[in-house]
């Protein structure tokens, strides 16, 4: 596995509802892109702001309503999350791709199953974190961090402080 220098500064989107939006214990029972469900808490958080907005919108494709349709005190927070120094799998360039066995257009076509022994394999072996491409956003990328001693929360925002609408915006 080939590992990228990941530190700074991250984003979470989270429920409004949410006390605490690191905790990373309803991924460790329902799973994400990379824990299976069932296994150890990961925190999933952004690189940029672009990117956690990208996902924010990606939350409701498919559904009869959008983002913006929430009533206002609904929508998303954004939870700045500081990232200790550390060595993170690389699921980002095209050498870290083809390393863990994923195809060179990853995210493209490749469901959470793969990705998810991928995940457990680095976990097993104690990897700190796993950056990737984020699958919202073409050339976004995002943290799955498994070491969350290394996650220091920091600023909360609002939907409104944090979510700038933008021309391109649905």
């Amino acid at each position: 596995m080939k590992t990228l220098r990941r530190a700074g500064r991250y984003y979470r989107v989270c429920d409004p509802e949410w006390v605490d939006c690191t905790n990373a214990e309803y991924a460790a029972r329902y799973g994400g892109r990379w824990n299976p469900p069932q296994s150890f808490p990961t925190l999933y958080l952004n690189r940029d702001i672009e990117t956690a907005r990208a996902n924010a919108r990606r939350t409701y494709e498919g559904e009869a309503f959008g983002l913006f349709d929430l009533n206002p005190v609904a929508r998303p927070h954004l939870q700045i999350v500081e990232i200790s120094p550390c060595d993170a799998v690389d699921a980002v360039t095209e050498a870290g791709v083809r390393a863990l066995g994923l195809p060179a257009d990853y995210p493209a076509n490749v469901g959470h199953d793969r990705c998810q022994s991928i995940g457990q394999r680095c976990h097993d072996e104690g990897a700190a974190a796993l950056a990737s491409r984020s699958a919202a956003r073409d050339d976004g990328e995002e943290l799955a961090l498994f070491e969350l001693t290394l996650a220091a929360k920091r600023q909360r925002l609002a939907f409104d402080d944090w979510y700038i609408d933008t021309p391109d915006d649905p």
